[in-house]
This record gives structure tokens, sequence and C-alpha cells, in this order.
């Protein structure tokens, strides 16, 4: 670890580290009291670092600010890539974290010139080592009413927003203010038809290791076949990304990472979901459906989700995001939307290059999902491409549009 004292600002040392050990104890005191999600715990990153992290090669890096009394304000839990000759720092997690933030003690004001002192004085310590570009995508604009203070950065908004909703405790009223009494007329029909095609309909979880390694099954197969069907880049039979959710849901002596469900008829897993609560809000990470045509035409996906969303509710928890995608499922649950934005900031001229680039790319990428139309098409043509290409059958079920 290397620290580097600093006077006159809202933090008095910053310290950068490549190795989680030696921030624990800073990222256990942050975790407890700042407003951040899932995402940002260490029962989250961790195994994302020692599984899906190490295979591609994503050196740590991490960067705390602490006040006068050595308490920790702020940290950054970063990582390190080589694309081509240029080191991009960006938040842990990659993909399998749906939105990112810092860890922050939310008592502590900051200003933009903090911010910037805080990565200048990041990248003395890291010297050589330093990365070309900062790129932080994807942060929230704010977290359980509390303000990112990296939004103080020059910022643009990401091409993706989350769908949110604030949740009650009786599961029949906040459903009776979101679906029409049509909408929830059907999905008694679907399960019904369910039923009666495969055998009783139930909800099962991760609460043992057995049932784990069943939904996880399903999990991975389902996603494998749906996402070729989509034309999306993202192997689920690669070892280390097994590895990442196996350790997420499967229990140990503790309640494992991840709540992880599957919508079982007939004792088949026909759909799956996962998610987890933090600070009393709960996130939405993956879900998973089975594509056949016959079981996809009984929405087993959104069953799931209505099955999901009310057990939220009988748990009281406040807060509930579905992950980023404005998909039409989603969408007639939630009533709320989480902004997102991107910060780009530069270190060496071939960061500059490379945040111009990627910052339009993004900016292109947005307009394009703002323009329903066009976006549909475009989805459109890419599965069509797909089924040609490897016989599979088109599915109409709404599912993420990340």
């Amino acid at each position: 670890m290397k620290s580097q004292a600093v006077s006159g600002r809202s933090f008095a040392v910053v310290e950068v580290s490549r190795e989680p050990a030696a921030v624990l104890a800073v990222w256990e005191e942050l975790e407890a009291i700042a407003p951040v999600s899932i995402y940002q715990t260490r029962a989250f990153l961790i195994p994302w670092l020692e599984t899906l992290g190490a295979a591609r090669k994503i050196a740590p890096l991490f960067i705390a600010a602490k006040n006068h009394d050595g308490a920790p304000v702020m940290l950054l839990c970063l990582g390190i890539r080589a694309v081509g000759p240029l080191r991009i720092a960006s938040f842990l997690g990659d993909k399998a974290a749906n939105f990112d933030m810092p860890l922050w003690r939310p008592d502590v004001a900051w200003t933009r010139k903090d911010l910037e002192a805080l990565l200048h004085h990041a990248v003395s310590l890291l010297g050589p080592a330093a990365p070309d570009v900062f790129a932080l995508r994807e942060q929230p604009l704010e977290w359980r009413g509390i303000r990112n203070p990296i939004a103080l950065l020059p910022h643009q908004p990401s091409p993706n927003v989350v769908p949110a909703a604030k949740l009650e405790a009786d599961s029949k009223r906040y459903f009776a203010s979101r679906l029409s009494s049509n909408a929830r007329r059907k999905l008694r029909q679907h399960e019904a038809r369910l039923t009666h095609l495969l055998g009783r309909v139930a909800l099962i979880r991760n609460d043992t290791t057995a049932r784990a390694d069943a939904i996880l099954g399903a999990f991975f197969a389902q996603r494998t076949v749906r996402f070729r069907q989509q034309g999306i880049n993202a192997d689920f039979s690669d070892p280390a990304m097994q590895a990442f959710w196996t350790r997420l849901a499967r229990p140990s002596s503790t309640p494992a990472a991840l709540e992880f469900y599957g919508l079982s008829a007939g004792g088949t897993i026909i759909a799956t979901a996962a998610g987890a609560t933090h600070g009393g809000h709960f996130s939405g990470a993956v879900n998973s459906i089975d594509t056949r045509p016959e079981i996809a035409r009984l929405s087993p996906g959104t069953l799931l989700f209505n099955k999901l969303i009310a057990l939220q509710c009988e748990k009281k928890v406040e807060g509930f995001d579905g992950g980023p995608g404005e998909a039409l499922y989603k969408m007639r649950y939630c009533d709320q939307v989480i902004g997102l934005f991107d910060v780009f900031v530069p270190v060496r001229f071939k960061g500059r290059v490379f945040a111009s680039l990627r910052a339009s790319s993004l900016r292109l990428k947005r307009a394009i999902k703002k323009n329903r139309r066009l976006f549909e098409s475009i989805r459109s043509i890419k599965r069509r491409l797909h089924a040609r290409r490897f016989g599979a059958e088109m599915i109409e079920e709404n599912t993420p549009s990340r």
C-alpha cells in the first residue's frame, strides 16, 4: 500500500493498494454506512475478483481517502485491464454488476476539486503503473436519496436506465396499483395453463446446495440459449463465469450472497432470477427463461418476477429495481427510473483519445435506445440473423434489454 498526505481538503490522506486484503477494514467500515448497493459489497466483488476478474486478468486497484482522524471517507474499488497498449481503470464487477459507484461516507461534503485531487494523487502514487484513463460507467446519480459525489465530475447520461419502485408491505395492494385487473387475470390464466401442461407451479430458492445447483443448472442452460438467439456475446459455459455465479448462489455456513430463485412447474425449472438486498433495497441481478415456444408464450419470466416482488413485499423490503433495461415486463411493475451516468477521466494522451471515442459511441448507443422503433428494429434483425444461423425459433416474451 502507498499513501500520500494532503492538506486543506475534505480528506487528509490518499492510499492506493493492489490487494483486497489491504483495504478490508476500510471496506467493511464504509460498507456499513455508505449508500451503496449489493454490487459494491465484499460479498459480491471479492468472488468476482477471484473468478471472472482473475480469468480476465483484471489488476485490482483500490483508492481510499481518509480524514485527519484516519477514518475512511471514500473507497473506489477499481480494476485495470489492458486493451492493446491502453490501460483502462473501471469499477470492479464489469458487466456482472448492473451499476457502479464508490463507497463514501454520507456526512462528508465533496467538491469537484476534491475528486479531481483524489484521482490526481492516486495517479501520482501509482507512477508508471497508473491507468491511461478512468472509465467510471453506469453510476446512479443518487442512491437512497443521497447524491453520488462522482456526479460532480463532468459526465454524460448512460445508454441504460434502471426501472425501480418503492414497495409496499401489502403485495396485493401493490400489484393492484401497478397492474390492471385484466393483466392480473392473464397471469393467473398463464399459471393455470402451466400447471395443466407440466404440473404444479412453485417458487423455489437456493436455501440448500441441491436446490442452488438445480437452479444454477437451469440458469446456465437457459441463458446460453437465450443469448445465442439474441446475438449477445456472453459465454455462460465459461468455467470462470460459472464459478462466479455458483459461489454467489451456493449457501455455506452463512446464507448465500445472492437470492437465486427458480419457477418450477412439475419439477422442471422454467425460469430463474437472482438478486440481493443491501440497505433495504433489493437489486435484481440476472434472470433466464425456458425458450421453448409452448413454455415461453405463457410468460414464465413475468410470473417469476411477480412472485419475486411479492416475496420482497412480505419481507418488508423498501426499494426494488429490476436491473438496467426498459423491458416491458419491468416497466409494468416499476413506476420510477434510476438515471445512470458515465464519467471518463483521461490521464495520458491515449486515454484522452479513448475517452473521446468511447463517450461518442455511448451517446450514439443511447440515442438508438431512445428511438424505440429503431432499437427494436435492430434487435429484431439481430435475432432473426442468429435464429437463421442456429436454427432457433423466435420467442416473443419480453426479456432484459440491456
